[in-house]
């Protein structure tokens, strides 16, 4: 641990001279980590001056991210993601596996800054991010199933609005970059059609000429429960204090490609401090448990933004609480 410690204070002194010499920083690797390690340096940075006619450069899209930054401040590049190698990440605490909470983090607050813009809604929002690509050459990983996506829609229609994220290619423009997993088909918009309360994300900014991830943002910033599965996608979750995310791990919490992130991520990581321990946690190993998941969530009870753990809820909801 200590030897962490040192390592990390040798690169925030190494970053600093770097931004210093250079007058810009650049991220590469995936969406993730960015969320959950650079940004948080990045406010930061610019909360104790440091980007004072200096720049940071992301990826394509990444603008309603870094909100704190002037139009100076920034600039996009057009590239495809991919993932980075921790050795080759230059700023402190880098990983999505160990980091914790630092002196060096500032977490933006999307909540405050987005709620009041965009679409408004008349009932309580359910966001679930949702994900099918080809992970480390063996397929779709986690996901959720079309049969429990149609279960969950039906359960919800009378109470709620759910929004469905699951990026795709149709998205990809000057406001949306791909990584180099590679996407499959999957069915799950043609159950979406059957629910009148449900709104497709993608399909919305498409039709809409929207700026996909400012969309994004202003929806969530309304939403005080999320369904999603691990992974990148769902990281910008974390961010949103005083909510709920029920989420899909894996199949298998114990296996040998995920055991890094589970369980220090959900405990101690970003999940928990993106959003100043704030954010209820619900994590689902395995099929039976979503399905268990989701009966809880669709039984949640929320007035004035507030949701309430009674009764049904809490009792489906209490085995997989983090």
């Amino acid at each position: 641990m200590r030897e962490a410690i040192h390592q990390d204070e040798i690169k925030l002194q190494q970053t600093l001279e770097q931004l210093k010499h250079k007058g810009y920083l650049e991220y590469t690797g995936e969406y993730g980590a960015e969320l959950t390690t650079f940004l948080p340096f990045v406010a930061w940075l610019n909360q104790e001056g440091l980007l004072k006619q200096r720049k940071i450069i992301s990826y394509n899209g990444m603008r309603p991210y870094y909100f704190f930054l002037s139009n100076e401040q920034f600039s996009e590049k057009n590239e495809k993601r991919h993932w980075l190698a921790e050795k080759y990440r230059y700023w402190p605490s880098s990983s999505t596996y160990t980091a914790t909470a630092k002196r060096w983090h500032v977490y933006p607050n999307y909540r405050k800054h987005y709620q009041a813009a965009g679409q408004s809604f008349d009932k309580p929002i359910i966001f679930i991010q949702n994900k099918f690509i080809m992970e480390w050459g063996l397929g779709p990983i986690n996901y959720i199933p079309l049969m429990s996506l149609g279960y969950f829609l039906e359960q919800t229609k009378h109470q709620f609005t759910v929004i469905y994220s699951r990026p795709t290619r149709k998205v990809q423009n000057s406001d949306y970059v791909e990584d180099t997993n590679a996407e499959l088909d999957y069915p799950d918009r043609s159950i979406l059609q059957d629910f009148k309360h449900t709104i497709d994300l993608e399909e919305l900014c498409i039709n809409n000429n929207l700026h996909y991830n400012q969309t994004k943002l202003e929806m969530m910033a309304k939403t005080n429960i999320f369904i999603g599965v691990q992974g990148g996608g769902s990281h910008a979750i974390a961010y949103f204090d005083n909510s709920l995310l029920l989420l899909l791990h894996n199949i298998d919490c114990l296996g040998a490609r995920e055991q890094y992130e589970y369980p220090h991520a959900y405990k101690h990581g970003p999940y928990k401090y993106l959003n100043n321990n704030s954010l209820t946690l619900a994590i689902a190993c395995n099929i039976k448990e979503l399905g268990q998941g989701l009966f809880g969530v669709s039984k949640i009870s929320i007035d004035n933004n507030l949701f309430s753990l009674s009764g049904e809820a809490l009792t489906a909801l209490k085995p997989l609480l983090m």
